[in-house]
């Protein structure tokens, strides 16, 4: 990696000196990934393998990750939650004032209405004599509103023409003055003007297009024949603007076309609104503001007036209110009451409790740190001491604590570790035992199953645990005849294992005993099988103890005539598939082992091509999922009724692919054992 680095990077050296204008990025700019993650990755494991291979270290670095940090991320939201919450406050009290400064315009819009009204109620008066009166109710409205216009525009009953009488900072010759065909009634709020500009003047030269008003409008009848309207408006400008800090007291400008994008409209620079400011509470050309102040921005969603449609994106126009945290606690406790100063001094008092608090968190969490670390220190090197082998090493118990109990502990596990030491080989020996006694088992199953001209024979044992207790044989009585034995000893391990070799021992005894009275058994048609069993129970229930038996079935299979002759003493009835169906194999008696003087009875079945013979011990069946859902006798059938037509190899490991399966544990809790046997056309 090291060779490789330095070739890319002389490469990358080359190619700046003989192609400088080629593209930054590029093959092996993007090759220098592949060494930058190697390096990283090597050094975060340095760090980790030396700077936190000691214990105090890392709880170092715990707590930090566990208090420095998360206490920092609470003073940072907690500065963000309250930055927020100030810009969310000031967004509502500048509406709130627009809202407040709105009514009162439309207020005294409906009392000078009131006033002209009742002039023109008295007969003879017509409407050029309002003049006078809209003058005189200027001034006071001019006084409040130094920019606000008010324009009076009624039909002439002899002309049938709209005359319009204007005052304050709107055109005195008005006479295209209309007003929206959307209005039908009394109407106040806040509009941007978008209908007829140009008959509003401007102070600030940059033209009345988008402009931004506080406007009432009241339109009626004076008597029927001389419909009117009354409108006052009032800007949304460097006077307004004064009027909102003053009540606010926060410094505020207006600006159009903010070169922002997304939310960065939020936080501005004034240094980036200079060129585009309409107004402003403060003087944006003296030295201290050179540099600009951080400002909020409030989107404004007026009224359209030429539409009556309120804008669902902010206009154009952007208010922006001064962000300063040096004039923010002032605003917020700026009453001198005695409750303010109460309110102060409580939140003084929790600040200091709150560092109080952390500095002695932090001199307790280096003293536990510190003897965390000692008693790990000491266990360190009490297991040095016992890599090398000297068990004699105690540890000093310095205190009554968990880590007092753990040395306490070390020092005990240091005086049982030889015990545990010899425990270990008497275990590893009785394990060497135990695989020597299942490779002797595994030498009394059958190696391979028997070849025979009308069946496919095969049969297979899976161990629960290393030795099993189930038994299954094939018997060569002669070329043509086999007998087959399948068996489950009560219990588990050696003992069954033991008692299952003396279960074989004594079956092949016995019909090797019974060899020439087979022979003419067989001649005569006539197989007794019972008598076997029967023998073999006697034998079993002398040499071995009350408490072991076993299940098992034993039948003979002639393969010239296709017949089987079976006994079932208490095992799973084997499955018989023919032509017509299931049947069940349950003639014979009681388990071997118990009942000396028991009987069994045999029966001989004819077996035809296609038939299938199914014997199998309870570990197939009882097998259980994760549910604790046993396997079940009708899963088995279900599955070889469905597979039936599979040669006997495949479908014995169909089955038990199935079996396994279906097991949820690793370790199962019973052997499993199968014999599989199909006819097939001889």
């Amino acid at each position: 990696m090291g060779r490789f680095t330095l070739l890319l990077f002389a490469l990358l050296l080359l190619r700046l000196l003989v192609f400088p204008a080629m593209p930054a990025l590029s093959l092996l700019t993007l090759l220098l990934i592949i060494p930058a993650v190697y390096y990283s990755w090597r050094l975060f494991s340095l760090i980790q393998g030396r700077f936190l291979w000691k214990i105090r270290q890392r709880l170092i670095l715990a707590h930090i990750l566990i208090a420095v940090i998360p206490f920092a991320l609470v003073v940072v939201i907690l500065y963000v939650s309250g930055l927020l919450f100030y810009y969310q406050l000031s967004y509502y009290l500048v509406e709130k004032q627009i809202g407040i400064h709105t009514t009162q315009i439309h207020a005294y819009n409906l009392a000078m209405n009131a006033d002209l009204q009742q002039i023109m109620s008295t007969p003879g008066v017509d409407a050029s004599s309002l003049k006078p009166v809209i003058d005189r109710e200027a001034k006071y409205l001019l006084s409040l509103y130094r920019t606000a216009s008010i324009a009076l525009r009624w039909r002439d009953p002899a002309s049938g023409s709209y005359l319009v009488y204007a005052v304050g900072r709107m055109k005195p010759d008005a006479s295209e003055y209309q007003i929206p065909r959307w209005i039908s009634d009394t109407w106040y709020g806040f509009v941007v003007e978008d209908l007829q500009p140009e008959i509003y003047q401007s102070r600030n030269g940059r033209g009345s297009q988008g402009q931004l008003y506080l406007r009432s409008l009241v339109p009626g009848d004076f008597r029927n024949e001389i419909p009117y309207s009354l409108e006052l408006s009032v800007p949304l400008d460097g006077v307004m603007l004064d009027r909102l800090k003053n009540a606010l007291g926060q410094d505020m400008l207006l600006a159009d076309h903010v070169p922002t994008t997304g939310l960065n409209v939020m936080l501005q620079d004034t240094g980036i609104l200079r060129e585009n400011v309409i107004a402003a509470t403060f003087d944006l050309s003296d030295s201290q503001d050179s540099v600009g102040r951080p400002v909020w921005s409030l989107p404004l969603y007026p009224t359209s007036w030429s539409t009556g449609v309120e804008n669902e994106r902010p206009t154009e126009t952007m208010l922006f209110v001064e962000l300063s945290t040096s004039k923010l606690i002032p605003n917020v406790f700026q009453s001198e009451t005695n409750v303010t100063r109460t309110i102060v001094g409580a939140l003084q008092l929790v600040v200091g409790f709150f560092l109080a608090v952390e500095l002695v968190s932090l001199i307790g969490g280096i003293l536990l740190t510190k003897s965390i670390t000692n008693a790990v220190y000491n266990l360190d090197r009490g297991t040095e001491f016992i890599k090398r082998g000297d068990f004699s090493h105690r540890i000093v118990v310095k205190s009554d604590d968990q880590l007092g109990a753990l040395a306490k502990s070390f020092n005990q596990m240091t005086e049982y570790v030889q015990t545990l030491v010899k425990e270990r080989v008497q275990k590893e020996r009785l394990e060497r035992e135990l695989e020597i006694a299942k490779e002797v088992q595994e030498q009394l199953f059958p190696k391979r199953a028997p070849q025979l001209q009308k069946m496919e024979l095969t049969g297979l044992c899976l161990p629960a645990r290393i030795v099993s207790g189930d038994y299954y044989d094939f018997l060569y009585l002669d070329p043509h005849t086999i007998g087959l034995a399948l068996g489950d000893i009560c219990g588990k391990g050696i003992s069954a294992a033991l008692l299952m070799a003396n279960l074989q021992a004594t079956l092949r005894s016995n019909v090797m005993a019974r060899d020439l009275a087979y022979r003419a058994e067989a001649m005569s048609g006539n197989v007794n099988v019972a008598s076997v069993v029967r023998v073999l129970n006697q034998q079993i229930c002398n040499f071995t103890s009350a408490n072991k038996f076993a299940s098992f079935f034993y039948a003979v299979y002639d393969d010239h005539c296709n017949r089987l002759t079976f006994t079932n003493a208490g095992h799973n009835p084997p499955l018989y598939f023919n032509r017509d169906g299931l049947r069940r194999l349950t003639t014979g008696g009681t388990v071997v082992g118990i009942f000396p003087d028991a009987e069994y009875e045999q029966e001989t079945i004819q077996l035809e091509s296609g038939d299938v013979f199914l014997a199998y011990t309870d570990g197939i069946t009882e097998c259980v999922n994760e549910y604790g859902e046993e396997f079940g006798e009708q899963r088995l059938i279900d599955l070889v009724q469905a597979k039936r037509h599979f040669t006997a190899e495949k479908l014995q490991k169909a089955i038990v692919d199935e079996v396994l399966a279906w097991a949820f544990e690793e370790e199962r809790d019973d052997d499993m054992t199968l014999i599989v046997a199909r006819v097939n056309a001889g």
